[in-house]
């Protein structure tokens, strides 16, 4: 490999690992997981890649030459939590224990100093390779520069940075420039989104050429962009902040570096020191993957390095021996005849696992490739179908090869253990097939084994000891990089067929280790069967009235437009919303508001903030509304017309599974789960959501399930006798607090009842229950511990949960799901706390969320077989939306009503609302 300078964004890294990563801590409770993450990344680095520079770079602190530019810059990043305040520290001693070069500037960012080196480099003739995920570092990009996040396995080049914005990386400032960063108070141009960015730049090729030409936006031939009228005058208005913000954005490649590039060459390290430090911060798993090198290496306390200690965090596995995958050739298959025998010798195997490859896109419109089989006892098979490349050998179509397959992929045997099965279902629903069979998917098994980190195949098979590329392995980086489907067969074959026969195996052990958890009920009968399930709703997609958007969103400009000249007239001066230090100046300084929050840089604005000001003063209520309306603007009504599919006219949301941690959906392009339920706006956004012509919505709508199942679970008597006399839960709640008649209590009573009932789902304290009521602390207890001493039963329950979570670990719902709970024995009293509230309301919410989806699995089957003209459409939190014929909506009501009050007995009834109308809001 030719000469190349890695550098890596280590500040960045730090804050990634920590959100991504479990959130480890040692046998004496010092969290480590965010230094964990980084030592990994380090070492693999060190190990794969061999880089001949390297060096990692941190940022100083908190101020940089940018404040100059905008004292508002960053204003309202808050202080890194707690827990990972002392990591930096552990990160600096690993980095170097490695000997590798580090590198912080005051007055700079980490992404200034990158940019210099990477500048000096190219000078030099360096390739370099940056390691991070910051779109800001994505401008550096170049046919010698890529930029590669580890922790996605993605490697960026021109081609990629383009795919991702839509411009070309030496253009991506001036779109970071429009859109601007909330998380960095970058202000940009309100209302322009990256898309609308992308398309300004696309026209004009550059922001200042945008600004002296703005009038002729949307006017070139052949563009087309929504709302150009209104965003040419956006533009005009706040052309100088458009100017700033580029300032901001922009990399500075000129800073005073204190080293040359050739103290950046990479050397050994030593591995003494690396052992000494892994041992003291207890990284027990990367010590095994230092041990072929060291087991003869004296440890610091003299001696080999001993074994790692069994930990409870980290349960013994398999031998990767007992996983080694085939070492056979592939057997890529061109023909008809071959594939007849390859399906026939399959055929009688007792289990396959099943892979397709695709190329870039949603399942639902990515190319195939490729289909991979593999069964014990034979050779994995390679099906080509879509390589195109100068030379390549002739293959069989899609629709030919995946007709043969068909008997075999549509039956219940073979079993089959398929990685993303959602993505196989979809996939191959585009060729007619029905896939059967499923009884098996790594990635589910790997979520409920471990819900905080679910990561690709070949992240799963490391935690077994098994070797398997990524795709970014075998596609290639920065200029080398190719579609997949430009992959040469025999290399595209060896790939796909190891990931075939590590499907197999890897899940196998994932499955033992979900039976001996007790999950295998909820594996077998939730998790894969819902699979399927999800595909379909994914695959009809729901009808958007796109006109009623439009003109919410002229209606919503113009609200927004006047509350913020009201806030102009309160304050009597024109001031930028969008801007942390002018609301500083206003809130605290004019107007002499208390102040609630502090960051770094000085009181925080941000929405909680404004939330508790807004009682205080009119000025705080409107600018709290105006922020609510613009960020509603923004997520649905400007970016839910671009997400309509142009071949269905629907829009088709992607669930996810193997996401959150308490077994909740979560949904995404667009997500769902956010529009306000019961807001007049979040009433006229689900109007936008229409049946079919001829065909109406059924709403399904679970009444109190949370409430339902903590009255089952803690068989609190009175708890349980308001919901089987079909009682408003929370008018008895008041009624026993408060120790008056149901009938004499009040609308604020009530309020307050509904408030504790639903905040100790949540684990609530008396502080939350507090600002949520907007009353004193001391009230807030006094109302608490009225309810804790007449619900008697959902007290000690709750204490009984969180004594039995210390004891194991671990939370658990009705259905068997476990949520890992180290922090429990965590001696930061925050996380502790923060542990202590999820084992309480984890097996609350995780058990009303396996119920919905065990109804979604219900409701399926009894569609398919009683009413096939209607579909499920979308799933939102404890309610379903369906599409039905106007002549079946009632009939299929009530067949969805019956579904989901059954699906579990409980002490107490399970209830659902459905409604019928044109549109969601209707319903």
């Amino acid at each position: 490999m030719s000469d190349a300078l890695y550098l890596v964004d280590g500040s960045g890294f730090i804050f990634r690992a920590f959100h991504a990563l479990p959130p480890f801590t040692t046998r004496q409770g010092v969290p480590t997981g965010a230094a964990y993450g980084f030592a990994q990344m380090l070492l693999k680095l060190e190990q794969d890649h061999r880089p001949s520079h390297l060096a990692v770079i941190f940022d100083a602190g908190d101020r940089s030459f940018r404040h100059e530019i905008d004292p508002g810059y960053k204003a309202d990043r808050p202080p890194p939590p707690p827990e990972l305040a002392p990591q930096f520290d552990m990160v600096r001693r690993v980095v170097e224990a490695f000997g590798v070069p580090q590198f912080e500037l005051a007055e700079y960012e980490a992404d200034d100093i990158i940019a210099t080196f990477t500048r000096e480099a190219r000078e030099q003739g360096l390739r370099v390779v940056i390691v991070s995920s910051d779109k800001d570092l994505m401008q550096l990009v170049s046919r010698e520069v890529v930029l590669v996040d580890t922790m996605k396995d993605m490697t960026y080049g021109p081609a990629e940075v383009e795919a991702k914005f839509g411009v070309r990386p030496e253009q991506l400032g001036d779109v970071l420039a429009l859109m601007g960063d909330a998380v960095d108070s970058v202000p940009g141009v309100p209302g322009v989104g990256p898309k609308t960015a992308a398309a300004i730049i696309q026209q004009f090729g550059s922001l200042s050429a945008a600004l002296e030409r703005t009038d002729e936006l949307g006017t070139a031939p052949g563009m087309k962009l929504r709302g150009a009228e209104r965003i040419r005058q956006l533009l005009k208005e706040h052309a100088e902040t458009a100017r700033r913000s580029r300032r901001l954005v922009a990399l500075d490649e000129h800073v005073p570096l204190p080293v040359s590039l050739e103290a950046l060459r990479r050397k050994e390290p030593d591995l003494d020191r690396v052992v000494a430090v892994f041992h003291e911060y207890e990284f027990d798993r990367l010590l095994e993957r230092l041990r072929p090198a060291a087991v003869a290496m004296p440890s610091p306390g003299g001696g080999t390095l001993p074994p790692p200690p069994t930990s409870r965090k980290s349960p013994a596995r398999p031998l990767a021996e007992a996983l080694a995958l085939p070492e056979d050739p592939v057997d890529v298959v061109r023909d008809r005849e071959t594939l007849g025998r390859a399906v026939g010798e399959l055929a009688g195997a007792e289990e396959i696992a099943l892979g397709l490859e695709c190329g870039e896109g949603p399942p639902s419109h990515a190319p195939l490739c490729g289909v991979a089989l593999y069964a014990e006892g034979h050779r994995p098979v390679y099906v080509p179908v879509g390589h195109r490349y100068l030379g390549a050998p002739t293959q069989l179509g899609g629709e030919e090869a995946l007709g043969m397959l068909a008997p075999l992929l549509s039956g219940k045997t073979p079993r089959k253990r398929v990685h993303r099965s959602k993505d196989a279902y979809l996939v191959l629903a585009r060729f007619g097939i029905k896939l059967d069979g499923v009884v098996g998917d790594p990635e589910l098994a790997a979520y409920l084994v471990d819900p905080e980190r679910v990561p690709d195949l070949p992240g799963i098979a490391e935690r077994f000891g098994v070797r398997l590329e990524g795709r970014g392995e075998v596609c290639g980086s920065g200029r080398n990089a190719r579609p997949y489907e430009t992959l040469e067969l025999e290399r595209a074959a060896a790939y796909a067929g190891r990931r075939a026969a590590a499907a197999l195996r890897v899940e196998r052990a994932l499955a033992a280790e979900v039976g001996a958890a007790g999950m295998q009920r909820l594996y077998e009968e939730v998790e894969l069967p819902l699979a399927r399930v999800l595909a379909v709703i994914e695959r009809h997609g729901v009808r958007l009235d796109t006109g009623r958007l439009r003109t919410l969103g002229r209606e919503l400009e113009a609200e927004l437009g006047r509350l913020e000249a009201e806030v102009h007239g309160l304050a009597g001066r024109e001031i930028n919303l969008g801007s942390p230090k002018q609301l500083q100046e206003l809130l605290f300084d004019q107007l002499g508001l208390p102040p609630v929050k502090r960051t770094k840089t000085g009181l925080s604005t941000d929405a909680e903030v404004l939330e508790e000001l807004a009682p205080l003063h009119p000025v705080a209520a409107k600018i709290h509304e105006h922020r609510f309306l613009a960020k509603l603007k923004s997520t649905y009504l400007d970016a839910l017309p671009a997400l309509v599919d142009p071949r269905t006219g629907r829009v088709h949301t992607r669930y996810y599974q193997a996401v959150a941690a308490t077994g909740r959906l979560s949904s995404a392009e667009p997500n769902l789960q956010n529009i306000p339920i019961r807001s007049e706006l979040g009433k006229k956004i689900r109007r936008a959501f229409v049946a079919e012509e001829g065909y109406r919505l059924v709403a399904a709508d679970y009444s109190q399930i949370e409430l339902r199942v903590l009255a089952h679970l803690s068989h609190d008597p009175v708890l349980c006798d308001a919901f089987r006399r079909a009682e408003d839960v929370h008018q008895r709640t008041a009624a026993e607090v408060f120790h008056v008649a149901p009938e004499a209590v009040t609308g604020e009573m009530r309020n307050v009842a509904k408030a504790i009932n639903f905040g100790l789902i949540y684990g609530q304290t008396d502080y939350g229950l507090s600002k949520v009521l907007g009353i004193h602390k001391a009230e807030a207890r006094k109302y608490i511990d009225a309810y804790m001493a007449r619900y008697a039963g959902v007290a000690r329950f709750m204490n009984d949960l969180v004594a039995q979570a210390r004891r194991e670990l671990v939370a658990r719902t009705l259905l068997g799901r476990i949520r890992h709970l180290p922090d429990l024995e965590s001696k930061n009293r925050t996380t502790r706390s923060a542990a202590e509230r999820m084992a309480r309301n984890t097996p609350i919410q995780g058990t009303a969320a396996d119920l919905l989806k065990l109804a979604m699995i219900q409701v399926q089957g009894r569609l398919e077989a009683e009413a096939p003209r209607s579909r499920m459409l979308l799933t939102v939190h404890d309610e379903l939306v369906l599409e039905a014929p106007e002549a079946e909506a009632e009939r299929v009501g009530a067949l969805v009503r019956e579904a989901m009050e059954k699906v579990w007995t409980l002490e107490v009834p399970l209830a659902v609302d459905v409604g019928i109308g044109a549109d969601w809001a209707e319903c």
